[in-house]
């Protein structure tokens, strides 16, 4: 596993406003883009957990927060221009789609794992070999994964997503007393 050691998560800097609570009283578009960054840094979050493989939950989160941040896209959409979002609704969605394999293996052994406790004779044999096979099939998917992180990465796509949702329609990297008076 020596390639996922040389694997390095470049920071991304959300603006200071993503830290604050959600509250309803703001605008549509500071609360379109509070959420779509919320979103976008809890995926972010997981690409160490999912370069590591020390726990299956990190796959199946950066998931739900790739559909989560694409479906804030989708319903926000007219607050940017409609071709920037799809641009990186297309690209979110590339990127998460890659790791469905490895989420399809996860479960299966997870679920193969419980069949293997609850059987009995031939069949505790059975579920064994299919345990043992589906875990080399998920060990031989974790390099495919670490090569789609070092990908996205390299894309600079994050910074992208951050500049761009970042500063418009509010430019959020302002103080929260100008952004009062913005939103």
């Amino acid at each position: 596993m020596a390639v996922t050691q040389e694997l390095k998560f470049g920071p991304v800097e959300f603006p200071p406003f993503i830290d604050r609570e959600f509250d309803a009283g703001w605008s549509m578009g500071l609360s379109a883009q509070h959420i779509v960054l919320t979103h976008f840094r809890k995926l972010l979050g997981y690409r160490e957990g999912v370069m590591r493989n020390e726990e299956v939950e990190a796959v199946h989160q950066l998931r739900v927060c790739a559909r989560r941040c694409r479906t804030a896209l989708q319903a926000f959409k007219y607050v940017w221009d409609p071709g920037t979002v799809q641009y990186f609704q297309k690209r979110l969605g590339k990127f998460a789609n890659g790791f469905g394999v490895a989420r399809d293996l996860d479960v299966m052994l997870i679920y193969l794992r419980e069949q293997l406790e609850q059987a009995e004779g031939e069949r505790a044999g059975a579920y064994r070999w299919l345990l043992e096979h589906n875990e080399q099939l998920r060990e031989a998917e974790q390099p495919k994964l670490v090569k789609r992180l070092r990908k996205f990465e390299e894309s600079g796509l994050a910074r992208q997503f951050v500049s761009f949702f970042g500063t418009l329609p509010v430019d959020l990297w302002q103080p929260w007393e100008e952004q009062q008076v913005a939103g």
